[in-house]
């Protein structure tokens, strides 16, 4: 999770469903600084991105949805960012 999947706005994703709140410690652990929050899980489709500013996009879909893929969701500012980033700052 070094880098950011989001544009204008820090978002961190890992691939799978996982524990929210261990996703949120490692996740914060890894991007400080970002002040990540609101975690998820989302079922995602990785598709071409038809701009040309990146290789590809990810886009949230329903279960079940060919091609789609578990995906474990937080970003910049979500909710309980203050209690997350709290948590694992010195």
């Amino acid at each position: 999770m070094d880098q950011s999947v989001g544009s204008d706005t820090y978002i961190a994703m890992s691939k799978g469903h996982h524990d929210l709140d261990v996703f949120m410690a490692e996740a914060v652990k890894e991007c400080p600084g970002w002040f990540l929050g609101g975690p998820q899980h989302k079922w995602c489709k990785t598709v071409p991105d038809r701009s040309g500013e990146f290789a590809h996009r990810y886009v949230f879909v329903e279960e079940g949805t060919p091609g789609a893929w578990p995906a474990t969701y937080c970003w910049e500012f979500g909710e309980d960012y203050k209690r997350y980033n709290d948590e694992v700052q010195p």
